[in-house]
């Protein structure tokens, strides 16, 4: 694997990040709010990483996340090094933590999803993390702060690999969250829920491949969303539990995916909500979306949410509160 190019610029912001203490814990404002801002399926090369260096750059200037998350199919080229170092200055220079989710592209050219996930990891402001003995390279919790340091919020991470790994015996393109990855959460879930008094923490979910569940909430209840559906929903072939453990769990109140470049509605089942990204690559790439990203805005010790579309140019859409505007 070609080792990172490390330029003048690049080895300022490793010195400055290493400094700031990148790992802090992540805590609720002083207004009891924490902002994420999601992008996916950036599709960056270098015929195009103008284009979407400037949305990135433009959308965290005006809403200042705490954290942005990418949510799959990143970078999309066989040398990455140059393309990755210049997004991870983006988000150093604003002093931004970020975390990414692999999706079905990533490692299909270059280095492979196991030397990707060990670079994202040793970008400035970077807070991936792997969890050892399960499939995948991004799975992981980003536990999120209150008042008296109290935990009032995870996030969880997902691989949701690549390809069907049935193909021999089960007809579709792409993969699922399996088994031991299911296994790996509810045991962390029933853990952070005994440690708070038997109650579950507001958690939400990030992964690239949209869930089976999706589909089913358009085609039960379209009338209720809000947003764009333009494309079939690309979902495995195979149901492998995920959605079901995190009703069971009950900490889970909103799971955010991406893939489908032309869909970016948001719903709810059965309590959760179920949402997409907004497509966040050039235009050249297939759909007809301005491209933008999702905003989801926590609030301290409340099961809510606030969440909206921002387009590059400034456009704002959807603007809904969960759960009181569904």
């Amino acid at each position: 694997m070609k080792k990172l190019l490390i330029t003048g610029f690049s080895i300022f912001i490793l010195i400055t990040c290493n400094l700031s203490g990148q790992k802090a814990n992540h805590r609720f404002n002083q207004y009891g709010e924490y902002k994420i801002v999601q992008f996916t399926d950036t599709h960056i090369q270098n015929s195009v990483s103008g284009s979407v260096f400037e949305l990135i750059r433009e959308i965290v200037e005006a809403e200042k996340p705490d954290l942005v998350v990418i949510t799959g199919d990143i970078c999309l080229q066989d040398t990455v090094d140059d393309l990755l170092l210049e997004m991870a200055a983006l988000f150093a220079k604003e002093r931004i933590h970020w975390v990414t989710v692999f999706g079905n592209h990533d490692g299909e050219k270059g280095p492979s999803r196991k030397a990707l996930a060990e670079i994202y990891r040793s970008l400035p402001f970077n807070l991936n993390a792997r969890t050892s003995g399960i499939k995948g390279e991004t799975n992981f919790i980003l536990p999120v702060s209150g008042k008296e340091n109290r935990l009032q919020a995870l996030l969880f991470f997902f691989d949701s690999n690549a390809y069907n790994p049935l193909k021999d015996r089960v007809k579709g393109a792409y993969g699922w969250i399996e088994f031991p990855q299911i296994d790996w959460y509810r045991n962390k879930s029933a853990s952070f829920t005994r440690k708070n008094k038997g109650t579950p923490v507001p958690s939400l979910a990030f992964f690239h491949i949209p869930l089976p569940e999706y589909a089913l909430l358009w085609n039960k209840d379209s009338a209720s969303c809000i947003g764009s559906k333009l494309e079939e929903v690309s979902c495995p072939p195979v149901n492998s539990g995920m959605y079901a453990s995190m009703l069971e769990c009950g900490d889970i109140i909103g799971m955010f995916a991406g893939h489908d470049h032309v869909n970016d509605y948001i719903g709810i089942l059965n309590g959760i909500a179920l949402a997409y990204g907004r497509f966040s690559g050039s235009k050249s790439t297939y759909g007809h979306l301005t491209p933008g990203a999702r905003v989801i805005v926590l609030k301290e010790g409340k099961r809510e949410f606030d969440t909206w579309i921002r387009e590059k140019g400034g456009n704002i859409l959807y603007k809904c509160r969960y759960p009181d505007l569904f």
